[in-house]
């Protein structure tokens, strides 16, 4: 994925004349300086371009949001415009006495929804599992013609067979009737019904991430330092993983600015965090030196593991999973947290609040409303045990002294 220093820096001439974002977006670079937004669409053996806007009247983000959209079909009536801010929510249409059918109505609910949305898949999932599953049973019927049996009838093929989707589509759809109450197109709320009464009880079995026996992670440690035969930057990226407890993503994302090895503190952005909250993290004297290696790697790049030719500009997110798999087939990256924990867990001595920070693990509402402190001191002392734990008290190989 591109950022926006990426874009500011980009120049004609010097740079490619398209710079890929993923999923279809680029930036154009034009011959007297300026910067558009384009994205390609494929029909069949057709290749069309879509002019998104310029930027910057037209922001990453909301170039972003434009392309899922029309790339599901989604027609706003404004799509080049810059997207409202939260506290800007689109205008409700006036009123017309006419009962609007529910595939039109939903537009007016996903304009709204899509506001507090940031992620691309979650934008476009929104509408693309009502425009698939809802409108080719309900979408024309006027909302105040909708039954439960009509919602029934297009739910109960999928309730079993596709269970996460159907029950989330089936929460969407309840949201378009909530605001049809609000906006009084409907009286009732046809799809506020018991799932299990009408569909009948589904039995499922919660798959967590596969994780490594905590007691094996210090082999796991010499097994990358000595024997794993991975590319260097895909190496030392899995030994931040292994270090720091990180979600992949968060680390693949990671750019020179969120470091602060003075200080000894890694700010993980808001946008990179499942919970869209910045997350500080405390630097092991073992991964400030795995990052004086990936400076040695990168140094040159905004971002830590950059990879500018694969379309996101950074490592896939699979490779880190492969390569733990190299050492142990039964697990994955996201598992290394879960063995962490269950260390810090065995170890008796540190605080339930202090494990779940280091973590970042949603609190409880009541719990986050009056703790303000991230723990930052008191985490700074569990990660170093870790960081010791994991490598045996001593520190990672440094690159310069082998190059």
């Amino acid at each position: 994925m591109l950022t926006v220093k990426q874009i500011e820096a980009a120049r004609y001439g010097v740079s490619p004349v398209r710079l890929s974002d993923g999923n279809g977006l680029y930036i154009r670079l034009n011959k007297g300086g300026g910067k558009t937004f384009q994205l390609r669409l494929t029909e069949g053996t057709r290749t069309r371009w879509i002019t998104l806007g310029r930027y910057p009247d037209v922001s990453l983000r909301d170039a972003r949001v434009q392309a899922v959209l029309k790339k599901a079909g989604h027609d706003s009536p404004d799509q080049t415009a810059p997207l409202n801010t939260p506290t800007q929510l689109p205008d409700f249409p006036e009123p017309s006495g006419d009962v609007p059918r529910f595939q039109d109505f939903a537009k007016v609910w996903f304009d709204r929804k899509k506001q507090g949305l940031s992620n691309g898949k979650h934008i476009e999932q929104n509408w693309s599992t009502l425009k698939t599953y809802a409108f080719p049973h309900f979408g024309k019927l006027p909302l105040n013609e909708i039954r439960q049996r009509h919602i029934i009838a297009a739910f109960d093929p999928i309730w079993r067979v596709k269970h996460e989707t159907a029950k989330r589509t089936l929460g969407r759809v309840k949201e378009v009737f909530e605001l049809a109450k609000v906006l009084e197109h409907a009286e009732v709320n046809p799809a506020d019904f018991s799932p299990q009464i009408a569909f009948g009880r589904v039995r499922k079995e919660t798959k967590h991430h596969a994780a490594l026996y905590w007691g094996r992670v210090p082999e796991l440690w010499q097994w990358l330092v000595s024997d794993a035969r991975e590319e260097e930057d895909v190496r030392q990226m899995m030994m931040v993983m292994l270090l720091s407890a990180k979600r992949t993503k968060e680390v693949r994302f990671m750019a020179w600015d969120d470091l602060d090895l003075e200080a000894r503190i890694w700010t993980s952005r808001a946008e990179h965090m499942k919970m869209r909250r910045e997350h500080r993290v405390p630097v092991s004297a073992q991964l400030a030196q795995v990052f004086e290696n990936m400076h040695l790697l990168n140094g040159n790049k905004d971002q830590t593991f950059a990879r500018p030719r694969n379309k996101s500009g950074v490592i896939c997110e699979n490779r880190a999973r492969l390569g733990f798999q190299t050492f142990d087939a039964s697990i994955t990256g996201h598992g290394m947290r879960t063995s962490f924990r269950t260390w810090a867990r065995k170890q008796g001595c540190y605080a339930h609040d202090v494990m779940e920070t280091a973590l970042s693990h949603e609190k409880d509402q009541l719990v986050q409303a009056y703790m303000r402190d991230d723990l930052l001191e008191e985490r700074r002392a569990l990660m170093q045990d870790w960081a010791d734990y994991v490598t045996g008290g001593t520190m990672p190989p440094r690159l310069a002294d082998h190059l």
